[in-house]
């Protein structure tokens, strides 16, 4: 557990914070956003697991919506 909370918040925590200060907020906002895209495809390429079609409907929506208010 105290592994998990040192590497897996304060650190991740910490480097996302001091990598905000070099990036523009539009470029952090869509790193930010596709959280949930990427924990998906990780999920897909490293444990194997089944890439259905809610994932594709909800990977499309946030694209979608990333890329609306973009342009």
């Amino acid at each position: 557990m105290l592994h998990l909370a040192v590497f897996g918040s304060i650190v991740a925590y910490y480097l996302q914070t001091v990598c905000q200060k070099y990036l523009k907020p539009s470029v952090t906002s869509i790193i930010l956003s596709m959280e949930a895209v990427f924990g998906s495809l990780l999920s897909v390429v490293l444990l194997g697991d089944s890439f259905t079609t809610k994932m594709a409907i909800g990977a499309a929506a946030i694209l979608g919506a990333i890329w609306i208010s973009e342009s």
